[in-house]
């Protein structure tokens, strides 16, 4: 396994990755797989450009990507000690293998070393038990929720707000 940023020649791993993650676990998303089947290839790599405030990194299988987490932080001066991981999926044929977590802690080792984020934020569906207990693993502790913060069409869905002080 190797974990690494994404960069331009990986934007066709990353777009099918993306695109399964909106089949596999439509609620877990905001986005809908009908809005961003519709998305180039130049949206995509747009996405996955690294600054000094934002990037994606991934795990590789013998080259495949399987797992993927976005992070960026704030730019304006008063907020830029806080950040937010979005984005983490992992394929499901590798899930329960610790995969997502060793993805998340380096994203947590890279933002440290930086030493200007103090504060990582994200948020869960509150019925995903895996995901919270996994980021609870990883140092995430809840401090609220939002009611029906996601809705697709048929169902709200409440979501966990969740951060990490490092």
């Amino acid at each position: 396994m190797d974990i690494r940023y994404l960069t331009e020649k990986d934007v066709k791993q990353y777009k099918a990755l993306r695109l399964k993650s909106l089949q596999t676990d439509p609620k877990g998303f905001v986005s809908t797989y009908e809005r961003e089947k519709t998305l180039s290839d130049e949206a995509f790599k747009k996405r996955i450009i690294v600054s000094e405030t934002h990037f994606t990194i991934g795990t590789f299988d013998s080259g495949e990507l399987i797992c993927i987490a976005t992070f960026y932080s704030e730019k304006m001066e008063k907020v830029k000690h806080k950040g937010n991981l979005v984005t983490v999926y992992c394929d499901p044929r590798y899930r329960h293998q610790g995969i997502a977590g060793q993805l998340i802690q380096h994203i947590i080792k890279d933002v440290s070393e930086r030493g200007v984020v103090k504060i990582i934020g994200l948020s869960v569906l509150t019925e995903n038990i895996n995901a919270i207990r996994l980021y609870e693993n990883l140092g995430f502790r809840r401090y609220g929720r939002e009611p029906k913060s996601v809705f697709d069409g048929e169902r709200y869905y409440d979501e966990d707000l969740m951060c990490l002080e490092i």
